[in-house]
């Protein structure tokens, strides 16, 4: 058989034949940065790969804060259903997850997500000044609502952005977030490694 550049076949027409003849395997394709990196990120061994396209699609609708498409992304995409890890999303931005004490659980789940998009999360723990338990965050809607009563509520930070229940999928600038987390003698913040 001659190659594309012997013959008038177009080459789209050329990759498709060869990609068709060529023998059929049970492994997901590989990423393109699991193929030219030796070592592979232990997210990156624990979830079944997915093409770099559809990593682009599933960031960029998280970026728009809009959740619902990247899951319908993830499942136009791959043909298979959309795994735990981005469907918990939902339930983590939800209303139902602004609740006292579940800060480190809804952390987790945003954590796990964008570290399976390779997006470098990272938790960014507030604790409350001079030993005070208690801290509220001013909503959106204007209410304002207790985040902790231990003096301790951690959320995580993806590129310039603090994402928890309380901002919801859109994410909030670190400076935004402090201006409505709110102790009596005010709050610290840092990067811890684990919630």
């Amino acid at each position: 058989m001659k190659g594309p550049r012997e013959s008038n076949i177009p080459l789209a027409f050329w990759l498709m034949l060869c990609l068709c003849a060529a023998p059929s395997t049970a492994e997901p394709p590989v990423l393109l940065a699991q193929a030219s990196s030796p070592v592979m990120s232990t997210a990156a061994r624990a979830v079944p790969t997915i093409m770099e396209s559809t990593r682009a699609r599933l960031v960029a609708a998280l970026a728009r804060g809009d959740v619902s498409a990247a899951i319908v992304a993830y499942e136009a995409d791959t043909g298979r259903q959309a795994p735990t890890w981005l469907t918990n999303l939902q339930t983590a931005y939800s209303a139902a997850s602004q609740v006292v004490g579940k800060c480190q659980e809804v952390a987790r789940t945003i954590y796990m997500a964008y570290d399976r998009l390779d997006q470098k999360p990272e938790y960014i723990a507030f604790r409350a000044r001079n030993g005070i338990d208690y801290m509220t965050f001013d909503l959106v809607n204007g209410k304002n609502t207790s985040v902790t009563r231990t003096g301790y509520h951690v959320a995580v930070k993806v590129g310039d952005l603090i994402r928890d229940a309380y901002t919801g999928p859109l994410g909030m600038k670190l400076s935004d977030y402090l201006a409505r987390l709110h102790a009596i003698a005010g709050v610290d913040w840092q990067i811890v490694k684990s919630p």
